[in-house]
């Protein structure tokens, strides 16, 4: 009987118990790996870097619609928290966590970010109004910034009313700039003819790919050296492979691993985690997603089924394609007299003399194959019951005559 991955351990009722079972034993400050979007916590990976200095840079030159796609788990939520971060203090910022509203709920909302509530019945003219003449009044200079989470899940009527915002603007430059993140579904409702002038708005789109092999070792790093980490614990090479490859480089699907990695760690009292408390952390998870890498990835899931389906699909085509040596002769069947006709003009006609007419065609022998035919044709009508062959000459046996009497006088 396997030992129980997760020790129970009695609560102490004067003290907090900790997040983990394992921090203790490891003597980390707080959970490495939580799946909560801290910007503490964020890994500057060469993407997530390039994402953010571009949106900087967009910001900075008041350029108007900024894009951030990436797929589900790969950090677009704590890159916008970092990115708020950086912008506390050089720039005027809201940021928009549930954009699941109406564009006159959205404009409402900036607007009570910004201090200035709008009036209980105002016009969605009246909102914009209202927030023109806010961003107008600020001599700061500074920037003012919107940042919108999870933009795939705002309706295309909300996309067209935030479009109306890049009409603030002065003649040099843009007066709000917008973030717009979210899954690459996104793509798919900007592609809409509907919202094409809001897509032609966009001035910088960047993309959040999933970390490579050794980004993930350096990701697993960075996290357990922000939560008190300085080599009480660590992740074999091997380890590190098997997470990249079960998680596909998603920074959310890593955290998963790593940190039921820990307790397996934790109940076998291991410093060094390797391919065996890896497994026997992926056992444990309920994630699907992981669960589904474990045996095989969706490559195999899903690859091998199709590419048979295909060879299926190709092995009837080249059957169906393939050469019948049936056909010429039943093409021969459908159109004898064709036949006979090309082959009499081919055999019978002369060129014309040197006054133009031609000659008489000559008397048609016919061929060798074309008797044999004939004779072939006559035996099956009479097989049919139709007319009988012609009988064949018949050759008498002459035998010789014994002499006359005469002779022997």
């Amino acid at each position: 009987m396997s030992e129980p991955m997760f020790k129970i351990v009695a609560a102490d009722p004067v003290d907090t118990p900790p997040d983990r079972v394992y921090l203790e034993h490891y003597q980390l400050s707080e959970a490495p790996f939580a799946i909560t979007p801290d910007p503490e916590f964020l890994f500057s990976a060469s993407c997530h870097q390039q994402v953010l200095d571009k949106i900087g840079y967009a910001i900075d030159g008041r350029m108007g619609f900024v894009l951030l796609t990436g797929e589900v788990g790969t950090g677009k939520t704590t890159l916008c928290r970092a990115l708020l971060d950086r912008l506390s203090l050089d720039a005027e910022t809201v940021y928009v966590i549930n954009p699941s509203l109406s564009g006159h709920e959205l404009l409402a909302s900036i607007l009570e970010d910004l201090g200035t509530p709008p009036p209980p019945q105002a016009t969605k003219k009246a909102l914009i109004d209202q927030l023109n003449q806010r961003l107008l009044a600020d001599s700061t200079n500074r920037p003012f910034v919107v940042i919108i989470d999870d933009a795939q899940t705002m309706t295309p009527e909300t996309l067209e009313d935030l479009r109306l915002l890049s009409n603030l603007e002065s003649d040099k430059r843009k007066l709000i700039q917008v973030v717009l993140s979210g899954q690459p579904e996104l793509l798919d409702m900007l592609a809409n003819d509907r919202l094409r002038q809001l897509k032609q708005r966009i001035a910088v789109h960047c993309r959040l790919n999933p970390l490579t092999v050794q980004e993930t070792g350096a990701y697993i790093s960075r996290r357990l050296f922000v939560a008190g980490n300085t080599g009480q614990v660590c992740f074999s090479h091997a380890a590190t492979q098997l997470i990249h490859k079960r998680s596909g480089g998603i920074p959310r699907l890593i955290n998963k691993i790593c940190d039921f990695t820990l307790t397996a760690g934790y109940v076998k009292d291991a410093p060094i985690l390797g391919p065996a408390h890896v497994n026997r952390a992926l056992a444990e998870l309920p994630d699907p997603d992981i669960r589904g890498a474990r045996n095989g990835g969706p490559i195999l899931r899903y690859g091998l089924p199709a590419a048979a389906m295909l060879l299926v699909l190709f092995a009837a085509v080249v059957w169906a394609l393939r050469p019948d040596d049936r056909t010429p002769a039943t093409l021969t069947q459908l159109l004898p007299a064709a036949n006979e006709e090309t082959t009499g003009l081919a055999r019978g006609s002369q060129p014309p003399d040197s006054s133009g007419v031609y000659p008489a065609p000559s008397p048609i022998e016919p061929t060798a194959g074309e008797a044999a035919a004939g004779e072939i044709s006559a035996v099956s009508s009479c097989m049919m019951g139709g007319a009988s062959p012609p009988d064949p000459v018949e050759k008498k046996r002459v035998l010789p005559q014994p002499p006359s009497p005469a002779a022997y006088a």
